[in-house]
């Protein structure tokens, strides 16, 4: 069935849903118009924090590599084949110990020759002694023989350390870095040896930072889920060329073991601290023509109070003029705020 409309049936209709649009706008109107008043009536909600006393401090941070208090690499002394390795890693030895060992007959070492002329030498030496204590020969001849015999002892001791591979001083081996057989060229690493009882870290400083930082300060290191304490110890005193940054090297307690030698940490100087600072979120600062301003909560209405900072943690900011202990910052809200506007403070 069809329903005819005419023109005027139409018209109304069209008028009626008109009205009501119109209706519908106004009544959001009174309504925005109502939650303004609600507002000036009762102020704005806002979130509060009464000023105190806080610690504040301020770090540096670097990444750097930890390595022992002392730490070396003995390198190949000449091309050739591994014909033995004497440790593992991990092992504590003693310094001028064996380590890594070259064949006798190497290509590259003396040490057969040097030995047999050694003990020839060592052999007369010994031989004119007993000559000159029983006065068969003069101290001249005992003297030569003497020199000669010494020079070869010290020729044989050489050719014996090219040789044999030993530890320059007492410590860990950290790393060994060939394996039996290998075949390797002149100056090649064999092996790393450190002392591993204090650690340290170099960090690289720009120009910029370096004032801030003094032979002494604090250090601090996260390793393994615990936190290390150590200091500042060094400083350089010119810039690398190389690196366009000046170093300092930082030292931490390894008396457990627990620090690892190679592996990269991030290490953060504490550069200054105040135990009794006014500090804010940096984010509620603002900033006008006039310069940086938070708002406080007085008398029940928000106070636009200019401030000036002075250290920046990255996180917070030490006040040095602007706020009290006791004002009540407001925290939350402040985006909507103007000076001498009333605020609702909240929970």
């Amino acid at each position: 069935m069809k329903i005819k409309i005419n023109n005027t049936a139409l018209m109304l209709l069209l008028s009626t849903i008109f009205i009501l649009s119109l209706a519908s706008c106004g009544g959001d109107e009174d309504k925005t118009k109502s939650m303004e008043q609600i507002q000036q009536e009762e102020g704005v909600p806002v979130k509060v924090e009464t000023i105190e006393y806080k610690p504040f401090e301020k770090f540096r941070s670097y990444f750097a590599r930890l390595a022992g208090i002392k730490e070396a690499t003995k390198g190949a002394p000449f091309g050739g084949k591994i014909e033995k390795i004497n440790c593992v890693v991990g092992i504590y030895v003693q310094a001028d110990s064996v380590v890594v060992e070259f064949p006798y007959d190497a290509p590259g070492s003396v040490y057969d020759q040097t030995k047999t002329t050694y003990e020839t030498s060592k052999k007369t030496y010994e031989r004119t002694k007993v000559l000159l204590q029983a006065g068969e020969t003069s101290q001249a001849n005992f003297d030569q023989v003497e020199a000669q015999y010494l020079v070869n002892k010290r020729n044989y001791e050489i050719a014996r350390q090219l040789t044999f591979i030993q530890a320059p001083f007492s410590g860990t081996i950290v790393d060994i870095k060939v394996n039996v057989g290998d075949n390797v060229n002149k100056d090649a690493p064999l092996f790393t040896i450190a002392q591993l009882h204090k650690m340290r870290a170099r960090v690289w400083i720009t120009e910029k930072e370096i004032g801030e930082i003094k032979k002494g300060m604090s250090a601090y290191m996260d390793f393994g889920g615990k936190t290390y304490i150590g200091k500042v110890v060094e400083l350089s005193l010119a810039i690398d060329p190389a690196k366009q940054a000046f170093f300092a090297e930082v030292e931490f307690d390894n008396s457990k073991r627990e620090l690892k030698s190679g592996v990269t940490v991030e290490i953060k100087i504490l550069v200054y601290e105040n135990k009794k600072a006014i500090i804010i979120p940096r984010n509620l600062l603002a900033v006008d023509e006039e310069g940086q301003y938070v708002f406080v909560e007085k008398d029940g209405k928000a106070e636009k109070r200019y401030i000036s900072d002075g250290n920046d943690s990255g996180i917070n900011f030490e006040i040095s003029k602007g706020l009290e202990v006791g004002d009540r910052l407001i925290t939350k809200g402040s985006s909507q705020l103007k000076n001498g506007v009333k605020v609702n403070v909240i929970q």
